[in-house]
């Protein structure tokens, strides 16, 4: 217990300092490299931010997906507003990275599927703990859509967050390149992923029916 809230105490105060300090360090960067072209510019610091973030948050104990999910919500666009070449180069950072996102999001599904023993998913004690972790991620995302606060549709922002995609795989493979899950743990995780993956966006899809059908006529 004590373990777990130093590391969210922890995971807090790097996050307040990549907040108070990235900015900073990202207007620094850039004006060291203002002789380069606006796009190589965009690319090559949004590259640069991102390792050192992911870098600095392994060095004090936290998951390198910390550190980028940190640099993702503190880069955008307005920090080369006053380039020079802005109204002729208008690529956005989200288009220079995309092509990266291509190559490297299938390796990634690759590499966590190549970690799935297929003998598992036969397991019985295995379907168990995945018909578990399946039922506590709809159930716990349907009670915090209650929460979302009012004038706004509980049920659809309840399924929305159903899903756990490529975060719950990362930190399913932290977790068993580290010894704390078990190759049982690890296919009823994978298997919790790819169901809420598949099973929202027909729920979704209901969710949002079943609300305009219930909401009041003019």
């Amino acid at each position: 217990m004590l373990s777990t809230v130093k590391i969210i105490g922890l995971a807090m105060v790097f996050l307040w300092i990549c907040f108070k300090i990235g900015p900073y360090f990202l207007r620094f960067a850039i004006k060291l490299v203002r002789h380069l072209d606006i796009g190589e510019a965009k690319m090559f610091i949004s590259f640069l931010f991102v390792m050192a973030l992911a870098w600095t948050a392994n060095l004090v104990g936290l998951a390198t997906i910390v550190g980028a999910f940190a640099a993702g919500m503190i880069l955008h666009d307005a920090y080369f507003r006053h380039w020079g070449e802005i109204h002729q180069h208008r690529v956005s950072i989200k288009d220079l990275i995309s092509p990266l996102e291509v190559i490297l999001v299938p390796i990634f599904f690759v590499l966590m599927g190549v970690q799935v023993k297929l003998e598992t998913m036969y397991d019985p004690h295995v379907l168990f703990m995945a018909g578990g972790l399946i039922i506590a991620a709809i159930f716990g995302k349907f009670v915090s859509g209650y929460f979302a606060g009012r004038g706004i549709r509980p049920l659809p922002v309840g399924v929305g967050m159903v899903p756990r995609g490529e975060v719950g795989l990362v930190f399913a493979s932290i977790g068993k390149s580290l010894n704390v899950i078990n190759d049982e743990l690890f296919s009823a995780l994978v298997m919790m992923v790819i169901v809420t993956t598949l099973l929202t966006p027909p729920a979704l899809k209901f969710a949002f029916s079943y609300c305009e059908a219930k909401a009041p006529g003019p």
